[in-house]
């Protein structure tokens, strides 16, 4: 927990203990009072008959517990009220806020439980006994004062509410020996809430948290893994300023990655890289919904030894191209290779060259320099973010304008996600067939995706230091594309 949430937390406990004493202090004296009422106009005098063979007003003076046991064993219920009351501190201090509407319940119980216990430990401290004069006639209860009321109550009420309204969780908070919850090796993440009062919880953490997806947040937050301010809540729970979030997310368990004899469309090779035309439709590395079938497992079953710095689900990876685009991507085979090659792409010396057929007739070339970011509402969109987004820049050439439609070069100086498609739809000329980004219905539904070719992919050798530029020829379905255009 961060020094801000340690004294807010430390706040709202000063807040709970204050809350309580105030309380039940009122409570006290409240019993106090009805108690000296009782002296006064019922001892040695005969019962206040307020319904005949009901309820009467009775004085007594008990000795003892409920029901007149223990008798004059004052030290005894001495210790037990001073139990009661360190008890009744210590879940008012381990209470997440007063102002919780979840907990509040349990801290109005405690108050009364204190309340009552004090007050009957008030009265053996000053008279040696305790002042009784309620007395149910018609069940013949035994006579008992304000102070057993609260005291009753509250625990009826803890029963009721331990029964049928808190969990197990929500109560761990208030164990003295908290149970030793099994290593699930994974990592605890604490968000204290800055603003966005109202929003739903699931939706406010996939933006603090965009690496994981709203659907493995709300599985979480089925699974009871997230929690606030120490209660556990659902996907629609709306948060508040100021409320710490708690994630308990378990340790990803990376699946084994099989070999696959997929045929690969080869463009260069040797002991350090591997250069591939990559058709598509091929997921690059395995995902949710992609286990097999993907780049990674195809590398497997062609190369013997792929670099490992992207851990075993993306063996020899250094940068990808999304599903539907196609083009050449490089692999590493050594660790030597990958940082050779993930350097140069850090320092954007690599070059790389895209082929596009997009919507609209663009007139002139053009440069596009705008940050790119997640979107701030579809976590599985990139859009133009001013605020929060990266550096990203790609020069555009006309190479062929179309009817509808214009064949464009993209050489970009960045690489980010989904770069090309997310900066031409942002100057209104979106890929055909990008869905995602341009119109929601394409115009020619065979295609599969963006009309977007990786056709350019140009690097400094890793071991020689040599440059060497690999180019990917036009996939069938793109070329055909151009000769019906032209031919219109």
């Amino acid at each position: 927990m961060n020094k801000p949430e340690e004294k807010k937390s430390y706040k709202n406990r000063i807040i709970n203990l204050i809350i309580w004493a105030i309380v039940s202090w009122f409570l006290i004296l409240l019993d106090q009072y009805t108690k000296y009422l009782a002296i006064t106009h019922l001892k040695g005098k005969k019962p206040w008959i307020i319904w005949e063979g009901v309820f009467e007003f009775l004085y007594s003076e008990n000795r003892g517990a409920a029901f007149g046991i223990l008798q004059g064993k004052q030290i005894f219920f001495f210790l037990i009220g001073i139990l009661v009351l360190a008890f009744a501190a210590y879940i008012m201090w381990h209470l997440p806020s007063w102002m919780d509407s979840h907990y509040c319940w349990l801290g109005f119980c405690v108050i009364l439980i204190t309340a009552g216990a004090a007050g009957n430990m008030v009265d053996r401290i000053i008279q040696g006994y305790v002042v009784d004069f309620l007395y149910f006639r018609l069940i013949n209860f035994p006579i008992f004062n304000v102070a057993d009321i609260y005291v009753t109550t509250a625990t009826i009420a803890l029963l009721l509410l331990m029964l049928f309204y808190y969990t197990e969780e929500d109560l761990e908070i208030f164990r003295l020996f908290p149970r030793a919850k099994p290593d699930k090796g994974g990592n605890t993440v604490r968000i204290r809430v800055e603003d966005g009062n109202g929003i739903r919880i699931d939706r406010y953490l996939s933006d603090c948290c965009p690496e994981l997806s709203r659907s493995y947040l709300q599985k979480l937050l089925k699974n009871g893994s997230i929690s606030v301010d120490g209660k556990i809540v659902k996907s629609n729970y709306k948060i508040t300023e100021g409320e710490s979030i708690l994630l308990d997310v378990p340790e990803a368990v990376e699946p084994e990655i099989l070999p696959e004899a997929i045929v690969l469309d080869i463009l260069y090779e040797d002991e350090d890289i591997i250069m591939i035309n990559k058709p598509k439709g091929m997921v690059v590395h395995p995902a949710a919904g992609h286990a097999s079938g993907t780049l990674v497992n195809a590398l497997l079953a062609h190369c013997k030894d792929l670099s490992g710095i992207n851990g075993i689900l993306r063996p020899g990876i250094v940068h990808r191209i999304d599903r539907d685009t196609t083009g050449v991507l490089v692999a590493c085979k050594n660790d030597m290779a990958h940082n050779a090659i993930a350097e140069q792409l850090k320092v954007h010396s690599i070059t790389r060259i895209y082929y596009a057929i997009v919507h609209g007739r663009i007139q002139e070339d053009g440069v596009i320099d705008a940050p790119i970011g997640r979107h701030p509402t579809d976590r599985k969109k990139m859009s133009i973010n001013q605020k929060n987004g990266k550096s990203a820049v790609t020069h555009y050439h006309v190479l062929q304008h179309f009817d509808r439609f214009t064949y464009v070069e993209c050489r970009l100086e960045t690489g980010r996600t989904h770069q090309i498609r997310v900066h031409m739809a942002s100057i209104g000329h979106p890929l055909l067939g990008d869905t995602v980004y341009g119109p929601a219905k394409c115009p020619y539904p065979k295609l599969q995706g963006q009309t977007l070719h990786a056709g350019v992919l140009g690097i400094c050798h890793p071991r020689t230091g040599e440059y060497l530029e690999v180019q990917a020829p036009l996939p069938v379905y793109f070329v055909e594309l151009l000769e019906k255009f032209s031919a219109k």
